[in-house]
């Protein structure tokens, strides 16, 4: 079932804010906005973010809200989205506005209430919750401290890829798939990758390179294929970790941008040697998951 009545949905991701406004559980209304994740932009900017995403919805401030986004690890990160959402929407106390981990979003978006979803995109994470409602997390530490098999760490790895092989071999021509990871890093040679790095924290950018990755791996590039088989050999390790906490067999839910590529598909293999069979890779955006979700959080 879903949420009857009029309804906000929010994705907060890493380099997007997507809105959707809802009428008995059908969308009737889209946004689209940069990012509002404040670990990824400043308070000020999310704000503005979140403004312009609930300026092109045009819903009042008497519409209940849901939202998902990255970095929801604790009551006290849901408390100050919540504010947040409110400062902007207008919203009074008596309307509900509620903010949870993004992986919810992509589990009820998948047409699930208990199960694993993981999301693959510019950071990485596992989630999961049982009939009996244990919920267990695997991953999401964000860029600094983990985020493996995401976009950010197969974009660091490719750069890692490319310095280590000019390394080895300085006066080797360096391989197709260097030359795009260079170019694609705005820089000339290998070396010049590491000034770039350090000078270029955002991790929206790196994390851009993952596209370059998967599409040579597509073409059978070795290099790119060694980097997405270890990105689903990672993901894999935080489902059976999430997994081995929680009372299944339970369905698992692929969401982010690398699901549909070859770390999705690597994944969904490791997957069903370790027979979890029961697999999704998300067909729509995880904001259309909602209505289930405040179904499931609100009654």
């Amino acid at each position: 079932m879903t949420f009857t009545g009029d309804l906000i949905g929010l994705d907060i991701g890493g380099s997007t804010t997507r809105g959707v406004l809802f009428r008995d559980g059908r969308a009737v209304r889209h946004a689209r906005g940069p990012s509002a994740n404040v670990q990824n932009v400043s308070p000020n900017a999310a704000a503005s973010a979140l403004r312009g995403v609930f300026g092109e919805l045009g819903a009042g401030p008497s519409v209940p809200v849901v939202a998902g986004a990255g970095g929801v690890d604790t009551p006290a990160d849901a408390a100050r989205l919540e504010a947040r959402i409110r400062s902007v929407s207008g919203a009074p106390s008596e309307v509900p506005v509620t903010a949870v981990h993004d992986t919810r979003l992509i589990l009820a978006a998948g047409g699930h209430t208990i199960g694993i979803s993981v999301i693959a995109g510019t950071g990485s994470v596992a989630w999961g919750i049982d009939s009996t409602g244990r919920e267990r997390r695997a991953g999401g530490w964000g860029y600094l401290l983990g985020d493996e098999g995401s976009g950010y760490w197969l974009g660091r790895e490719a750069v890692r890829a490319v310095l280590r092989a000019h390394q080895c071999e300085p006066d080797a021509p360096a391989s197709t798939f260097a030359r795009a990871i260079v170019k694609q890093s705005r820089v000339r040679e290998p070396v010049e990758l590491i000034a770039a790095f350090h000078d270029r924290p955002e991790r929206s950018f790196w994390a851009g390179l993952s596209r370059t990755v998967v599409e040579y791996a597509a073409s059978g590039d070795a290099t790119a294929l060694d980097l997405t088989q270890r990105a689903a050999k990672e993901l894999h390790s935080l489902v059976i970790t999430v997994a081995g906490h929680i009372r299944g067999p339970l369905p698992v839910v692929l969401g982010g941008g690398l699901a549909r590529t070859a770390v999705g598909e690597g994944l969904k293999k490791l997957l069903a040697d370790s027979d979890v069979l029961d697999v999704t890779v998300l067909s729509q955006e995880p904001v259309l998951g909602a209505p289930m979700l405040a179904r499931a959080v609100w009654g």
